[in-house]
Order: structure tokens, then C-alpha cells, then sequence
């Protein structure tokens, strides 16, 4: 794979030669722009990333605690293994 770098005056430079690329075969997928921005044109976001971590985060802290709190009583039922999991090695 061939890795092609591009410096642009402005972003309409830049999706330009976006759509050329486009027009030669090259994959949408395949293509990225990185721009500064500096003008304030471009306000919204391309990635919703950081609110899909979020609720996988708060998923899994979820089930997490469900699954410990159900092996810890799963470990009480035991006998003998109970005291040694409610206090430690100490029991």
C-alpha cells in the first residue's frame, strides 16, 4: 500500500483532491484529511467515539458488579471457603 501526502491552501483544496482520488478508484475508507481548522468552518464532529466508550464503559462497570457480587455470594455458600473470602487468609 502506498502512502500519498497532500498540503492544501484551504479545505476546498483539500476536498477537491479528495474527489479526484475518488474518481481514480481509490476507496472512500482509504482517505483521510487533517485540517487546523484555524478559519472555524468546520464545526461538527465525524466520530461519535467518545460517547460510544462511554456508555460501554458504564455497560460494563454494570455487569462487572453484578458478576462479582454474585461470585462473592457464591464463595459464602461454600463451607469454609465463606470466612476465608469475607475475611482473607487471616480467618
Amino acid at each position: 500500500m502506498k502512502t500519498v501526502t497532500g498540503l492544501f491552501d484551504n479545505y476546498d483544496q483539500a476536498s477537491d483532491a479528495v474527489g479526484e482520488l475518488e474518481a481514480t478508484g481509490v476507496p472512500h475508507d482509504d482517505i483521510s484529511i487533517v485540517a487546523s481548522n484555524s478559519s472555524g468552518r468546520l464545526t461538527g464532529e465525524a466520530s461519535e467515539a467518545g460517547e460510544d466508550a462511554a456508555a460501554g464503559a458504564g455497560v460494563g462497570a454494570v455487569i462487572g458488579g453484578a458478576g462479582g457480587l454474585l461470585t462473592g455470594l457464591g464463595l459464602m455458600a461454600i463451607p469454609g471457603v465463606g470466612p476465608v473470602g469475607a475475611a482473607g487468609w487471616l480467618a
